[in-house]
């Protein structure tokens, strides 16, 4: 009897811990209940939030996109026209949308007139950088802007100044020339002219796919010095962005400097006679109507290079500059026809393309125009 009076107790004790245990289980599943119904609410909520919000903005003919620098922008749907923040970017829109190009950053040269079509000429000069008329730019009522340069931590800092000066998105494509196919297919979505940038990205890709085609021997790579200035000796070190078709073309950039503080670095007469390169390539000075035939022309009559290797083999060149130089300034697509000329300049042997053809698709494709023998012949003597 006493032990049966023990195992009662017991029993009641088990029994009663079981329900408080039950009653915690049930507490906890409503708890989680109640979590699960409101974290779901708040889904429901911020999904119908973004559903308005898209609806609001396809109501207002809007969309967001991402640009090449990762921002998320609100660009309406139909872009009618396009303030270029830069040269690069006039360039790159002229190219691809001239008819909305709002105006040039900088008064156009004869050179340029001489390949750019005729009723673009006289479109107005809004500036760059610090020099930018923002008054104007306004007044002239772009749909949006576009900003074209290396995408860094600067730039959409750029970016999102120069929106809020403006009032209106400011979108930004990456302008390193081997993506120049994805940004021209970038911007051609974003205007609504897919068709033509294929065509540009295309002629892009093929242009890089045939330079990577040629098999040049490392002890036939030549040697190249290229020289900017009025004297040629301001040049773009190895690996610099201003000397990229250098590096494209399988050559060897004799320049294998630091880079320092500027774009380019500025050398003296003994250090390029020391170098003495295979071949010579001057871009002039545009800033002083210095062109690049007439800077080749300047080396090869100075008796202080008379020894050079380049110079006794008459392998000194100008840049070819119409409408735009084809080495550099501005680092904008058009040094993608830089690269078939440069190829075919030093190495000949090893092309599997026609140089001259594809010049001329280059400049239809790019440029608009169609060009003669003849033509072809003055731009690349320096002629126009």
């Amino acid at each position: 009897m006493r032990r049966g009076k023990k195992i009662l107790p017991a029993v009641m004790a088990l029994t009663l811990a079981a329900g408080s245990i039950t009653g915690c289980s049930a507490s906890s599943a409503k708890t989680e209940t109640a979590k699960e119904s409101t974290q779901s609410q708040a889904e429901t909520k911020t999904a119908a939030q973004s559903a308005q919000a898209e609806e609001a903005s396809e109501a207002a003919g809007e969309r967001e996109i991402t640009d090449m620098a990762g921002r998320k922008v609100v660009v309406p749907d139909e872009v009618e026209t396009v303030f270029s923040a830069s040269t690069v970017t006039a360039i790159f829109m002229y190219t691809l949308a001239p008819d909305k190009l709002l105006g040039w950053n900088y008064e156009l040269n004869d050179l340029e007139k001489s390949v750019i079509l005729k009723e673009y000429h006289d479109l107005p000069n809004f500036g760059m950088g610090d020099s930018i008329n923002y008054e104007a730019v306004i007044a002239a009522g772009p749909t949006i802007a576009v900003n074209v340069g290396t995408i860094n931590d600067k730039m959409i800092s750029d970016c999102d100044k120069l929106s809020e000066s403006l009032g209106v998105p400011v979108v930004a494509v990456d302008g390193d020339l081997a993506a120049s196919a994805e940004a021209y297919r970038f911007m051609g979505e974003l205007l609504g002219e897919e068709e033509q940038a294929e065509k540009l990205a295309s002629y892009a890709e093929k242009t890089f796919a045939d330079i990577e085609k040629m098999e040049v021997p490392e002890d036939k790579k030549v040697r190249i010095y290229y020289g900017n200035g009025e004297d040629s000796l301001e040049t773009a070190p190895a690996g610099s962005a201003h000397g990229q078709i250098i590096d494209m073309v399988n050559a060897v950039n004799v320049a294998d400097l630091e880079m320092g503080e500027g774009s380019r670095v500025q050398i003296s007469a003994e250090q390029l006679l020391a170098w003495d390169p295979d071949v010579i390539v001057v871009n002039g000075e545009p800033k002083a109507d210095t062109s690049g035939a007439s800077a080749a022309e300047a080396i090869l009559a100075n008796p202080d290079y008379a020894s050079l290797k380049a110079v006794q083999n008459q392998q000194v060149y100008g840049t070819p500059n119409a409408p735009f130089s084809w080495m550099d300034r501005p680092m904008g697509p058009n040094r993608i026809v830089g690269i078939r000329w440069l190829s075919g300049l030093i190495y000949p042997e090893y092309l599997n393309y026609n140089v001259d053809e594809e010049v001329k698709e280059f400049f239809d494709l790019f440029y608009h125009v169609q060009l003669t023998d003849e033509q072809l012949e003055n731009i690349y003597s320096g002629a126009v």
